[in-house]
Formats: structure tokens, C-alpha cells, sequence
């Protein structure tokens, strides 16, 4: 299971050598869960705090104990967005808060991930005849409001719809809903989020 926080990726594991990133690089440490929640919640506080590690594995032989334990600390969030492409491949991406986006939002208590999504895109975009394709991935980053830690757990799908005008969610403070071209993708001095790029980068796999 992979985890950000504050846009650090926190790794829980049983088997580090199958995640696919360089263990011995010096921003990378590597730890063994004692069991305790106390030592899990000193490892969440430390990404919390800082951001000086490029990521953080922590490894127990229970990972379904580690994983039930670290979701325990939290308050758990569904929600549910996908990348959606146009006739000519160009993604529909948002701008809000300084970062580039892809719509998602919250599951309302009912109603299915599936028609979370499409709700969410045309809310959030104004984009309408929105067909899910496939399931890509689901991706967790943690965030606090008043002291309370939540994690909010995305079901992500690709999808398709027609070019068309788009009308950006103010109240949700989206600024943009834009098609762009993604090999060709100005970013400027604006971020994607490391979840998005996880999802843009399964998109691509499946598509190869």
C-alpha cells in the first residue's frame, strides 16, 4: 500500500525488494514496524514534518495488521475521479490551487464508485457524455483539518467524452477545466500532485 503524505509516499509492506524503488538511495529509509501503534504514529509524524525523505518503507510480516493499524489512526474518505480523454487523446485536466488536477470528488453515501465519478467530472468540468472505460488504480494521500488525520482513498478510472466547451467549478475553487495535450503539456511553474502522476502513469501503461 502506498500512501502520501504531504507528497512524501509511505510504503507498507511486507516484502520491500517487490516495490520497485532503489531501498539503498540516502533519502530512502527503510524501517521494520514493532507492532506498537506508537512506532507507526512517529513515522507518520516524521512525514508530517518534514519532507527531506524521498520516501518511507515500513515493513511488518502482517501487512494486512500494518495496513488495518495505520487505517485506524485515520478518518477514511471514498472518493472517486478518472482521466478522461477526447477523440484526439487529449486529457481534461483542472487548475485549483495552484496545482494541475484530474476531477474526482467525495462518494456520496449510495450512490457507486462509478457513478461517483461521472457525477464528479461533470460537476467539477461541466463535461458532459462522460464514459467510463476502465478501472486503473486507487491511490490514498492523508491530510489533517483540525487536528483530525484523514485519508482520503480514490478510485480512479480512464473515460472518454467528446471535445467540448467546459465550464470549471468556481465553488470548488477550479479555476481551469482544460484539454491539453499531455506530451506537449505546459505545466509552468504550476505542480501535478504525485497521486495524479501515478494515475497518469497507469493510464499510459494501460494503453500501451
Amino acid at each position: 500500500m502506498k500512501i502520501y503524505i504531504q507528497e512524501t509516499p509511505l510504503y507498507l509492506c511486507k516484502d520491500p525488494s517487490t516495490l520497485g524503488i532503489d531501498l539503498d538511495a540516502k533519502d530512502v529509509l527503510v524501517s521494520h514496524y514493532t507492532g506498537k501503534i506508537k512506532n507507526l504514529l512517529n513515522h507518520i509524524d516524521l512525514l508530517e514534518k518534514s519532507s527531506k525523505k524521498q520516501a518511507v518503507v515500513l515493513v511488518y510480516k502482517n501487512i494486512d495488521v500494518l495496513i488495518g493499524d495505520f487505517r485506524s489512526l485515520y478518518k477514511i474518505l471514498p472518493a472517486a475521479g478518472a482521466l478522461v480523454t477526447d477523440e484526439q487523446g487529449h486529457y481534461l485536466m483542472i487548475h485549483r490551487l495552484g496545482h494541475w488536477d484530474l476531477p474526482k470528488g467525495k462518494i456520496e453515501k449510495g450512490e457507486s464508485i462509478e457513478t461517483a465519478a461521472v457525477r464528479e467530472i461533470e460537476e467539477e468540468t461541466g463535461a458532459q457524455h462522460v464514459a467510463l472505460q476502465q478501472a486503473l488504480l486507487t491511490t490514498y494521500h492523508t491530510y489533517k483539518i483540525k487536528k483530525k488525520r484523514l485519508l482520503k482513498q480514490t478510485y480512479w478510472f480512464s473515460a472518454t467524452a467528446p471535445r467540448q466547451e467546459l465550464l470549471a467549478q468556481a465553488e470548488e475553487n477550479i479555476e481551469k477545466a482544460v484539454w491539453v495535450d499531455y506530451e506537449q503539456f505546459d505545466r509552468g511553474e504550476d505542480p501535478i500532485y504525485s497521486n495524479i502522476l501515478d494515475v497518469i502513469s497507469s493510464y499510459r501503461h494501460s494503453i500501451k
